[in-house]
């Protein structure tokens, strides 16, 4: 069976985490972003993708549908042929 490569980036705000998934997007790995499910989900809601809103938004999801409610939304988008990095890990049942 094919084996799928996930490298996961967490720090804290403005730590660099972009700059390392730049550089693992050049070694041809697919970018995924927790914060753009977050975005995705307060589009969906015609709410302003603030750095407060996506946080607010984060916790709610959260409190609603478990810790790793993110990580199970980029999870479907994801294909069994190719190598991702995911950015924007915020706890270990997201990581898991």
């Amino acid at each position: 069976g094919l084996k799928v490569l996930v490298i996961g980036i967490t720090g804290k705000y403005c730590a660099g985490k972009t700059t390392v998934c730049d550089c693992l997007k050049d070694k041809s790995f697919y970018y995924l972003s927790l914060s753009d499910a977050l975005r995705d989900e307060l589009k969906k809601h015609s709410i302003e993708p603030t750095r407060e809103n996506l946080i607010a938004k984060g916790n709610e999801l959260r409190k609603k549908e478990g810790n790793s409610v993110l990580s199970k939304i980029l999870i479907k988008k994801m294909d069994r042929d190719k190598n991702y990095v995911i950015d924007s890990l915020r706890n270990p049942d997201e990581i898991r």
